[in-house]
């Protein structure tokens, strides 16, 4: 893996938890692209570089990237940012928070991000892009799908196998074996006692499929 300076995407609440976590494991950050901050600002005494035209002029063989977008059950734009600068031939870093807790043989893809307090247990797979969020818990032969986000608090019991841009909302629990599909979202405090499938929206206890704008 390319070995260049280390530059953050985006300064906002899941830039700046990133970022924090990056710091804690002793990683040097030389700076963050965000087209809404103030040039010389900073984050944590790490400068505001700039925008996006500034990152296009650097050698992809000279940068890392690290992903500070957050994500959004029903918008894409945390996995359109990734494609977008891996097609320009940037490489993204994994992040992995000193506090977290990780099994063996458990493999974290590029670009990847494992937030503080977070458990992931033995034959674990995290698919590129992937987030696993405050103080989740994933268990045994879980496996994440690429740009899916896994919400603050949540529980995968063994087994789980979560689709690619899926979204699994701050509480949830998903029992063992069960499957959520590609582009599906689940609810903030849902139990998931069967497979969901591919972009279903469901949530409850247990629970069931909702339409749109559920709360």
């Amino acid at each position: 893996m390319n070995k260049g300076r280390i530059m953050l995407l985006a300064g906002g609440g899941h830039g700046a938890v990133v970022l924090d976590a990056l710091l804690s494991s002793g990683t040097h950050v030389a700076g963050i692209i965000d087209p809404g901050m103030r040039v010389g600002s900073t984050l944590f005494d790490v400068p505001f570089l700039g925008g996006d035209d500034l990152l296009e002029q650097e050698n992809p063989d000279d940068v890392l990237l690290v992903n500070g977008i957050g994500a959004n059950p029903f918008k894409s734009l945390r996995s359109q940012f990734f494609s977008t600068w891996k097609q320009l031939g940037f490489n993204f870093l994994s992040v992995k928070h000193p506090s977290a807790v990780v099994g063996r043989e458990t493999v974290l893809s590029e670009g990847s991000q494992v937030m503080a307090g977070s458990v992931l247990q033995c034959r674990v797979g995290i698919a590129d892009n992937a987030v696993i969020n405050t103080r989740a818990s994933v268990d045994h032969d879980c496996k994440i799908g690429a740009h899916a986000f896994i919400g603050s608090g949540v529980t995968l019991c063994g087994d789980v196998c979560i689709g690619d841009n899926a979204f699994i909302g701050a509480g949830a629990i998903v029992l063992p074996g069960v499957t959520v599909g590609s582009n599906a979202v689940v609810g903030a405090g849902a139990v998931v006692i069967r497979d969901v499938h591919c972009g279903e929206l469901v949530a409850g206890n247990p629970a069931i499929q909702k339409t749109r704008g559920f709360s």
